[in-house]
């Protein structure tokens, strides 16, 4: 749908062809939670942020694209259709190299399935899969863990945690996207002319360079984020960051026409680590609250959620709104998103799942042979 964007020639139906984009995006929790589940805790901070930095290089590959496709080549089809194209490269990599989450697989009592990837998991990490998983191994699932469906998110057990998460991934797409939309706002070269030229065929210009440097502040925010997610836990990072983040935006949109380049690009750079801080661990804490057979469900429940944040942003930024009123409305959905996020429990060095169970402390599933236990 991506590069069927290209080919819209009407309101509706780009409409229609951008929220089917929308809803394949939300497949992006799946290969995520599952990454989670083959991590040990005493790792699963560090290594779940690594791979964010896949992520900080297609941001940082957009302002480029743009500046072929837009700058050069005046083409928005072009633009969204080398956008897209990565898409089909995740989607090969994924039916090639993602396994079935082997949780789900011992709870269908799909107990070989879930023996085969773990013992190939096994090989790959340079172990003898026959000796941690010999013949006759049985995987037995957690007690009381069975397939739930999306209603269980609004049962005693996860109501309060499902709709606090609503609240900060809300509030997470309205600042994340948001400030991306402020610094290209920022940068627009264009506004600058409209004021001068009553043409209203006005060609964007952008300052390309600007938002490139404050894209790669994305590098900077994931690697501050591994530093600190497993030395002082993952509350007090997020709430850290979205603090920061509120009044760094909040400057930013303020203070628009009264700083220089040079400030301005400083200042969307901290604004845009801490944004990245803030959502990174934010996907990490995610994953870890919900148990297995709920996982999946809380989580792109969430993200579905987060959208509704990410549709009102442009209408705050791109819209006829000032600058400093944005600015202001940035500042307390951050400090709101920030308040919400220190009600949530902590997770640092936790099975998944075990946050809010009493029996966070028993192993996650036994393999039986002859009486032993693997744990």
């Amino acid at each position: 749908f991506g590069i069927i964007t290209a080919f819209c020639n009407q309101f509706l139906s780009l409409l229609f062809v951008r929220f089917m984009v929308g809803f394949g995006i939300g497949g992006l929790t799946v290969p995520f939670d599952i990454l989670a589940e083959f991590i040990p805790t005493e790792n699963r901070g560090k290594y779940l942020l690594l791979i964010e930095y896949y992520w900080t290089l297609g941001s940082m590959l957009v302002p480029i694209i743009a500046y072929y496709a837009i700058e050069i080549k005046d083409s928005w089809r072009l633009f969204v259709v080398l956008c897209a194209l990565p898409c089909f490269i995740s989607l090969i990599a994924g039916i090639k190299f993602v396994p079935e989450s082997p949780r789900w697989l011992i709870m269908k009592g799909r107990n070989e399935e879930a023996l085969d990837i773990l013992r190939r998991a096994a090989m790959v990490n340079g172990k003898n899969p026959r000796d941690l998983f010999p013949h006759g191994c049985t995987i037995k699932a957690e007690d009381g863990e069975e397939e739930a469906s999306f209603k269980e998110l609004f049962q005693p057990r996860w109501k309060r945690i499902t709709l606090i998460l609503f609240v900060v991934w809300m509030g997470f797409a309205l600042c994340y996207y948001g400030t991306i939309m402020a610094v290209t706002r920022i940068f627009d070269e264009s506004q600058a002319n409209d004021a001068n030229n009553a043409d209203d065929d006005i060609r964007a210009s952008f300052d390309y360079s600007a938002i490139f440097i404050s894209s790669s502040a994305e590098i900077v925010g994931t690697a501050f984020a591994i530093a600190t997610v497993d030395r002082i836990g993952r509350i007090p990072t997020i709430v850290g960051s979205y603090l920061a983040g509120g009044v760094t935006v909040f400057l930013m949109c303020f203070f628009a026409n009264q700083f220089g380049r040079s400030a301005l690009v400083a200042i969307s750079f901290v604004a845009r680590v801490c944004e990245m801080i803030a959502s990174c661990t934010l996907w990490i804490l995610t994953a870890e609250l919900f148990s297995t057979e709920i996982r999946s469900t809380g989580h792109s429940a969430a993200n579905a959620v987060a959208r509704i944040g990410g549709f009102v942003s442009p209408y705050l930024v791109a819209g006829s709104a000032p600058l400093r009123t944005a600015g202001i409305v940035f500042l307390v959905v951050h400090f709101t998103a920030a308040f919400f996020a220190s009600r949530l429990p902590e997770t640092k060095g936790m099975e998944l799942g075990k946050a809010t169970d009493e029996r966070r402390n028993e192993p996650i599933s036994r393999c039986e042979s002859s009486g032993a236990e693997l744990i």
